[in-house]
């Protein structure tokens, strides 16, 4: 995109406003709740978009049209479904983390069962949270390169220092109040786009979608055999949006600080839920935003105009933008692009920081005599550090000539198994009375190392042809681990203390907290 002067003041004006945000926002550092939760003193409707936004990144802004465009509409049911099974995650996890006033979803397995199950849990988080910011910060340099033109290292360093600073300055109030600024320009970008493109198709949507199901790119494929199939190798059936669609709601409310971490900075049980509905009702319409948005080009590109293109589909949106969208829309969509990257990245590394703080080294020999302040102190160095950890990373996949933009969002499934070791421990504390500490142990050390190495294994080192579905990579350490807590839990003769308020069967509703 050739950005000119009005653009360029646009972006300018996000920037200034970011900081002018953060600045007036840092009050309350002096304790780790203000500093990490925000004093829990957010409202829902804050918590609501800032879980929006952590969970929206550059990378789905750009590849959900692309994919639109290629393939359709058929991976939008994993938004339909992930809305749909939101309500059971939140009933199965949420009462847990809030009635016992946690700043981490880890400090609940050290209660149910010991303290090395927390740090073994803790440790995992920190493990896949930095590997997907640094595939996150790589993929958006790369989309930052085609479409404004910019080095990779520029953005990962630019961008990452900037984030990382208004971070560091004011802590989750911060980046909570940033995020509902991002969040609006995301918004906003995405109107004038589907604007822009109704305009173009003169609003023909009945002709879009005749072009859509004449081109296998609607819901056809509901109707045909194949898509009941049974074949692990098959990419995208009934069974694998199915688990998406369950997986999804279940890791991230139940193992994920970085959601866990947002629904704990407002004051009520009740408030946190409010959020999450918000986050869902947000969520789903702007992600099938996207997807109308990439069958609009399809058609305006493929039947209105019939220009042959060789823009791949993941560069369509920024060419389609260049082309056609005059300042300072250019300047808004980067603006747009840029909010998605820094919410992701501010949001992430805070939460590393905090994990790292209360997690871990809170259990170094003593630390425990250090104030209170002095732990905010180390939070917000821990914040910078997992930053340019990420950075580090990241500009080590930009100088490899590594390209992930086009398949990110299959990688990061790939990668996503070890979340579901976490939730094999998760689950088996909240649903059993009998599940033990040496059980849960076993399962994570082993399940790390089975999911770790299953991408290699199963993914990687088979043939295209032959490969099973990305979805199903992680089904192995999942199935070994639930396997192996339960028959060494029922095996080990060391029982759990008292599970008063840690299990389904004996938890309550959380009062509101002081």
């Amino acid at each position: 995109m050739n950005l000119t002067t009005l653009d360029w003041l646009v972006l300018g004006a996000y920037l200034v406003g970011i900081l002018v945000t953060a600045h007036g926002s840092k009050g309350g550092r002096s304790t780790l709740a203000q500093y990490f939760l925000a004093d829990r003193s957010l409202s829902w409707f804050t918590v609501g978009l800032c879980l929006y936004a952590t969970l929206f990144s550059t990378v789905s802004f750009v590849a959900i049209p692309g994919e639109a465009y290629k393939n359709g509409v058929l991976f939008s049911l994993n938004s339909i479904g992930y809305a749909l099974f939101t309500p059971l995650a939140v009933w199965m996890f949420l009462r847990f983390f809030y009635r016992t006033s946690s700043f981490t979803a880890y400090e609940y397995l050290e209660r149910r069962f010991d303290r090395g199950v927390r740090i073994w849990g803790a440790g995992v988080f920190l493990i896949a949270r930095l590997l997907y910011l640094a595939v996150v910060f790589y993929s958006a340099a790369s989309i930052f390169e085609t479409l404004l033109g910019w080095p990779q290292w520029l953005t990962v360093v630019a961008v990452g220092l900037f984030t990382v600073y208004y971070a560091y300055h004011g802590g989750m109030k911060a980046i909570a109040l940033t995020d509902v600024v991002q969040s609006l320009i995301i918004f906003g970008a995405i109107a004038f786009i589907l604007v822009k493109l109704s305009l173009l198709v003169d609003f023909n949507y009945a002709g879009l979608w005749t072009a859509v199901q004449q081109g296998g790119r609607g819901f056809g494929t509901l109707a045909t055999p194949e898509f009941y199939s049974f074949d692990p190798r098959a990419r995208y059936t009934a069974w694998t949006a199915l688990a998406l669609a369950l997986i999804g709601p279940l890791t991230n409310y139940g193992t994920d600080q970085l959601f866990v971490q947002r629904m704990l900075s407002t004051k009520t049980y009740a408030a946190a839920k409010q959020a999450i509905w918000l986050k869902t009702l947000v969520a789903l319409p702007v992600s099938l935003s996207l997807y109308a948005i990439g069958l609009l080009l399809y058609f305006y590109y493929d039947h209105v105009v019939k220009a042959p293109l060789t823009v791949p589909g993941d560069q369509l949106l920024g060419f389609f933008i260049r082309e056609h969208m005059p300042a300072p829309m250019p300047g808004i969509v980067a603006a747009a692009l840029l909010a998605a990257l820094m919410s992701t990245v501010s949001s992430t590394a805070a939460t590393l920081a905090t994990v790292t703080t209360v997690d871990l080294l809170a259990f170094v020999p003593g630390w425990k005599g250090r104030t209170e302040l002095g732990s905010v102190a180390w939070g917000r160095r821990l914040t910078v550090l997992w930053g340019l950890a990420a950075m580090g990373l990241a500009l080590v996949l930009t100088y490899a000539g590594r390209t992930v933009e086009s398949t990110v969002l299959e990688v990061a499934q790939v990668w996503s198994g070890l979340w579901l070791i976490l939730l094999v421990v998760v689950l088996y504390g909240i649903f059993t009375r009998w599940a033990t500490a040496r059980g849960a142990r076993v399962a994570l050390m082993v399940g790390i190392v089975c999911n770790l190495a299953a991408p290699y294994l199963l993914y990687y080192r088979v043939p295209a042809a032959e490969r099973i579905s990305f979805v199903w990579v992680g089904l192995p350490g999942f199935l070994i681990a639930a396997v192996l807590l339960g028959v060494v839990s029922a095996f080990d003769r060391r029982k759990t203390r008292d599970l008063a308020g840690l299990t389904f069967q004996t938890v309550t509703t959380p009062p509101k907290l002081k």
